[in-house]
């Protein structure tokens, strides 16, 4: 096997966090996260929260995220912003 660097996908940094909208991609709380979304997706399942599919994308509604996990909108969003 030959010595080298190993060539991949760069990791993503993590944003500084997400405007309030009233329907969020999974794979954009996930990259505000810092976590695969594969992950985001097993502990939205795991806490019941309803994702909707529209063809490749998911979605995960406001107030679903504010209802089953409130944890979680606070890590998604910035500290100097306000929820409803």
């Amino acid at each position: 096997m030959r010595a080298g660097k190993r060539r991949g996908r760069p990791a993503r940094p993590r944003s500084k966090g997400l405007p309030i909208q009233a329907i969020y991609r999974v794979a954009q709380l996930a990259r505000a996260m810092g976590v695969p979304h594969r992950q985001l997706q097993r502990l939205l399942e795991v806490e019941d929260v309803q994702v909707f599919r529209v063809g490749r994308l998911l979605l995960v509604p406001l107030a679903e995220l504010e209802e089953k996990v409130p944890a979680l909108q606070s890590s998604c969003t910035s500290s100097h912003t306000l929820w409803a």
